[in-house]
């Protein structure tokens, strides 16, 4: 697979001209490329005055370049070209790999706030993951398996692919197992209209993988089409069994294997043995439905918005849309204009913030600067990294002393619920009846934050109505809210989200002692060590375990940390001659005790709402509580005084 080239290594269809490069530092992100400037030439001056734009505000990847003087301006794009030209001619920068002092000074410079030193390290290693991702010396020691060593991942969504990726690279022998009939997890199956990232583009994508993206946040399809083209490309293609569901694995102690009963795609079972399963099976997969009277009796087409039938017309219909999550502010938008009546049924309101690159495509001259320059399209992603993440979760901590704690968790939650109420109150302008449905009570980021892609304009239409009233049944007409007030429909569409807190839930695993994994999580009450491994369920390794999803951030950077993690614990087994290992109890226990305790300070154990990031119980099994840079850290190296060999 073709990783990120700089230099000599560039080839000749990567080249741009010279007008292509006039128009791409003239398209770029000052503040991003003042860094390729800077790493090129090694002169401290573009670090400083007067060339540093200030932040922009909001979540645009612009900065502020405009306050800077023309001729300021006019000196940055001019070094800037020459830093592009210099590179696409092979040149090494002055600079080539920052260390972890001058990363974090320069990521302050980057983003125009202040980033602590404890940042450089993770920068530093992750800046170069993103321009030479197959780097020797970013890659833990490769130990070799011992002969008849296998695994088996069930999955091939995203977290599947990047376990192909590392296991390729290994030179393990293993097989994916998966369900359905192409690879993309969530985004194979949610097919409904509308359906797109709300994580932007360059940072919903893998290290390993670049792609010449077309949107700043990308539709399904073109999505799909990457993590096909990726699973391909990482030498997985032949690897993948799809069609191939695994219904029950039981680990066996004699041999210190699984044993795998597996449905194939024509309908016969299967057995088979591995020595290490990985789950991949992401978790926002299983469509969960409301507990409502009469459910099935409606005598139109119903589904839930994750199984959205490929030959559903809904031109010209009256369509129930149940629900207000991230699913419903997508397909409502796409569906309003086409339907003759849209009627929104709202449990809850959500918080909304400004979607400033919504539907945009990415110019191409900034295409082509991504595409083409490994060290500017680094630091566009960690530009991006920062904002998406730590930035935002330092806002989430409870202050104990804030005296408003019934509507924020302190004065810098409290002045983004000022910023997003501005906002709602200026789209629903003129629609007192609509603000009042749609503001929340509860503190932002407290629920999943939605980006606005049209989502007040729809409510506005006048083919559109938004009901706060419960549904209470369903009717073979329609549905009967909790008031008694009967509507009725010819398509409903259950946008009630999933069964977010089963992990693990499409399969029955079996650990040392016959007890499953159901019961040692006494259903939905999953916990796990780093997110990873589970007491008593000995090379059980799971990406994308119970809080290990981020608060704020990119999804696939989490999983790629947890399968080098995954990565270095193999190695250490097979350094030490180990057959098997699975955490210990004393250190789960130890390790989920103080995700508890973190999340009674985090936003969202809040109780003024409910989320699917919590169980029944109310315990957040969903998000990890801890900074990106802390759970980076935690992954860095195994410590096997924490597992039981076997």
């Amino acid at each position: 697979m073709k990783q990120g080239r700089s230099g000599k290594e560039q080839e000749a269809g990567d080249r741009l001209s010279e007008a292509q490069i006039r128009a791409a530092v003239e398209a770029a992100t000052t503040s991003v490329l003042l860094m390729v400037i800077f790493q090129v030439t090694g002169e401290e001056k573009w670090l400083e005055a007067p060339y540093v734009p200030p932040r922009a505000k909001g979540l645009t990847d612009r900065d502020g370049a405009d306050e800077l003087a023309p001729g300021i301006r006019a000196e940055i794009l001019e070094a800037g070209a020459d830093a592009v030209r210099f590179l696409q001619d092979g040149g090494r920068p002055a600079i080539e790999a920052p260390d972890a002092g001058l990363a974090a000074r320069m990521m302050t410079i980057c983003v125009g706030e202040q980033v602590e030193p404890k940042y450089g390290p993770m920068l530093s290693v992750e800046l170069q993951r993103r321009i030479a991702p197959d780097r020797a010396d970013l890659q833990p020691p490769l130990v070799a398996a011992p002969e008849g060593f296998k695994v088996v991942v069930i999955g091939a969504g995203v977290s599947g692919i990047v376990a192909a990726y590392e296991l390729e690279n290994m030179g393990i022998d293993y097989v994916i197992l998966e369900k359905q009939s192409d690879p993309g997890g969530t985004w194979w199956q949610n097919q409904y209209p509308g359906a797109g990232v709300d994580t932007p583009s360059h940072l919903y994508s893998f290290c390993f993988a670049k792609h010449d993206w077309s949107r700043h946040f990308e539709l399904r399809p073109e999505l799909q089409r990457y993590f096909a083209a990726t699973i391909e490309a990482v030498g997985a293609g032949d690897k993948v069994r799809y069609g191939c569901e695994v219904e029950r694995a039981e680990y066996d102690a004699e041999t210190s294997d699984w044993r795998l009963r597996v449905r194939n795609a024509d309908g016969s079972t299967e057995d088979l043995r591995t020595s290490v399963l990985l789950t991949a099976v992401g978790i926002l997969n299983r469509p969960k439905l409301p507990k409502v009277d009469g459910l099935g009796s409606f005598e139109g087409p119903e589904f839930h918005s994750a199984e959205w039938p490929a030959d559903v017309d809904v031109r010209g219909k009256r369509v129930a849309v149940v629900g207000t999550g991230a699913s419903s502010m997508q397909i409502c938008p796409a569906i309003a204009p086409e339907v003759e009546r849209l009627t929104i049924f709202q449990r809850t309101p959500q918080w909304v913030a400004p979607f400033e690159n919504f539907m945009e495509d990415i110019a191409p001259p900034l295409r082509d600067l991504l595409r083409t320059c490994p060290l500017f399209h680094g630091w566009y992603w960690l530009r991006l990294f920062w904002q998406f993440g730590d930035r935002v979760i330092e806002a989430l901590r409870v202050d104990p002393e804030w005296e408003h704690p019934e509507r924020s968790v302190n004065a810098r939650n409290d002045a983004h619920r000022k910023f997003f109420t501005r906002y709602i109150e200026a789209c629903l302008d003129g629609r007192p009846d609509l603000i009042e449905k749609a503001v929340p009570t509860y503190p932002p980021f407290g629920k999943r934050i939605l980006l606005d892609n049209g989502w007040y304009e729809t409510l506005k239409r006048g083919n559109v109505e938004l009901v706060t009233e419960a549904v209470a049944a369903e009717t073979p007409t329609g549905l009967l809210t909790a008031a008694g007030e009967e509507h009725e429909f010819d398509v409903i569409v259950w946008a009630s989200g999933f069964e977010a807190a089963r992990f693990v839930s499409s399969l029955e695993i079996v650990g040392v002692d016959g007890t499953t994994l159901r019961e040692a999580w006494d259903d939905d009450d999953p916990r796990a060590y780093l997110g990873v491994s589970v007491p008593a369920f000995p090379n059980m390794f799971m990406l994308g375990g119970p809080n290990s999803f981020p608060g704020s951030g990119s999804f696939m950077f989490f999983m790629e940390v947890q399968m080098r993690y995954i990565r270095r614990l193999l190695s250490e087994m097979f350094e030490r001659d180990v057959a098997a290992l699975d955490v210990s109890a004393e250190a789960n226990d130890r390790y989920n005790a103080l995700v508890d305790e973190m999340h009674e300070s985090m936003i969202w154990t809040h109780k003024g709402m409910t989320t699917y990031q919590r169980n029944e119980r109310g315990r957040v099994v969903f998000l990890t509580p801890f900074l990106n840079i802390e759970y980076w850290e935690m992954l860095a190296e195994p410590k096997l005084e924490d597992y039981v060999v076997r």
